[in-house]
């Protein structure tokens, strides 16, 4: 049987590829802090990311044939904040798995971010030049240049904001404005901020499918529909039948953030759907990961 190595596994994204394995895999996450969000269907090694030797020392004693790389340090205003500790996870930690996996020639799977670009484009395809402008973006784009650089064959799949239920240790928007609704409270969301939202379930079948594939090079993996943070919060109160759930929209301006947020990233996906992925409507992945 082979193996698959995902790092980030007690995270949000982690828990769905751990619930999506094909046969034929066998998944050992790995994770510094958080070992109980790990699922249970999942083996583990408890290793941290930023030390390169103790990460040596465990790709040795899992011998993955392939890596999912999902961990990061995803907070923009943390990333803006704290520099230094983010590049360690968010870049440092990258080219490392990218150098064993060169050395080893197994399969990288790197998760990137729309963060790369600045928003100020209608839609980005995967062969425009990246144009960050806040440190998590900067971070993911560097990331992004040594394993291409270093491992051509690799997937970088940018994957856009994504929705779903969390794990014990993981959080989510959108699980969040739920439980807020549930105790009256309103979901506060912005009116100028446009993504292409996608459920991490749609987001764990996509780098199932890119394995399969046998894919390499960069991937947009974003949802079908581009929508304001307020449509999509109604959209979640129409298909959750919650009509009386408040919601307050603001502007990104009325919220002092410390790191930029770009006000439109919207993914042309044509690449990943040429390989047969099915992204499906906004409303019927709400349904999917939220229940009916």
């Amino acid at each position: 049987m082979k193996k698959l190595l995902v790092t980030g596994a007690s995270g949000f994204l982690g828990r769905y590829v751990a619930r999506l394995a094909p046969e034929g895999w066998r998944l050992v996450g790995m994770c510094h802090k958080h070992p109980e969000g790990i699922p249970r269907k999942m083996e583990f090694i408890q290793t941290d990311l930023t030390d390169k030797d103790a990460l040596w020392a465990a790709f040795k004693a899992i011998r993955p044939d392939a890596v999912f790389h999902l961990a990061a340090i995803s907070s923009t205003n943390f990333c803006e904040e704290n520099p230094e500790i983010s590049e360690s996870v968010n870049v440092g930690a990258t080219a490392t798995l990218t150098e064993f996996c060169f050395e080893t020639r197994r399969r990288l799977f790197f998760t990137s971010s729309g963060q790369v670009f600045d928003g100020l484009s209608d839609v980005y395809h995967e062969s425009d030049p990246v144009s960050p402008k806040n440190e998590y973006g900067r971070q993911k784009a560097r990331a992004e240049a040594f394993v291409h650089k270093h491992l051509p064959d690799a997937v970088i799949c940018r994957v856009p904001v994504l929705f779903g239920q969390p794990g014990p240790t993981s959080r989510n928007f959108a699980a969040d404005w739920l439980r807020g609704w549930q105790n009256g409270r309103p979901a506060v969301a912005f009116y100028d901020e446009i993504r292409t939202f996608l459920s991490g379930k749609k987001a764990a079948e996509a780098l199932f499918l890119l394995l399969e594939k046998a894919a390499a090079g960069i991937f947009h993996v974003g949802g079908r529909e581009a929508l304001t943070r307020v449509a999509f919060a109604e959209i979640l109160r129409e298909a959750l039948q919650l009509p009386d759930a408040p919601i307050k929209a603001k502007s990104q301006s009325d919220v002092k953030m410390s790191a930029y947020r770009p006000p439109r990233v919207v993914f042309e996906s044509r690449k990943i759907r040429e390989l047969g992925f099915r992204r499906g409507a906004i409303r019927d992945n709400v349904l999917d990961v939220f229940g009916a």
